[in-house]
């Protein structure tokens, strides 16, 4: 399924692309451009070693695992990742134009707030979200799905936690 989306992103620029050439405008031939290249990019990334195939699917995996538990996750992902994230990047953008210092000094704020937050999560700020017993049994269904045999937890991770 994965190469066949890849496939459909590259069809989609070249449909851009196409209409860029109709028009003959620099502007419209240059987005169409940078469109094309940044799904060749993202294809050259994620897709030619199987290891890093699994990042998105796993990534797709656990936004779906949460949104089987809390149904405003979808939402919350659309407005985080397609209006707060570009905003707070345009917002630090043009605060380098204003002053190089204070763009600095957000862009590190920023970048600390994602930091406190991924190491939270992984001190165990996930198990307040769905707790360690529900993964555990959705796992086990999963696997059980797939036809697979539980992954069972190490001793030493449990008596960690």
């Amino acid at each position: 399924m994965l190469p066949m989306t890849l496939g459909a992103n590259i069809g989609t620029t070249f449909t851009s692309m196409l209409a860029a050439l109709a028009v003959m405008k620099p502007d419209s031939l240059q987005i169409a451009f940078v469109h094309l290249f940044f799904n060749i990019v993202g294809i050259l990334i994620w897709f030619p070693v199987p290891i890093m195939r699994k990042v998105p699917l796993k990534a797709a995996c656990l936004l779906g695992f949460y949104a089987s538990y809390w149904r405003l996750v979808p939402l919350i992902y659309i407005l985080v990742m397609f209006l707060a994230v570009p905003g707070v990047c345009l917002a630090i953008s043009l605060l380098y134009g204003a002053s190089v210092a204070g763009g600095v000094v957000v862009t590190l704020l920023a970048l600390g707030a994602v930091g406190g937050f991924i190491a939270w999560w992984w001190m165990g700020g996930c198990y307040k979200v769905v707790s360690k017993e529900l993964r555990e049994e959705r796992a086990a269904e999963m696997a059980e799905e797939m036809g697979e045999k539980p992954v069972e937890a190490p001793a030493a991770e449990e008596a960690a936690v």
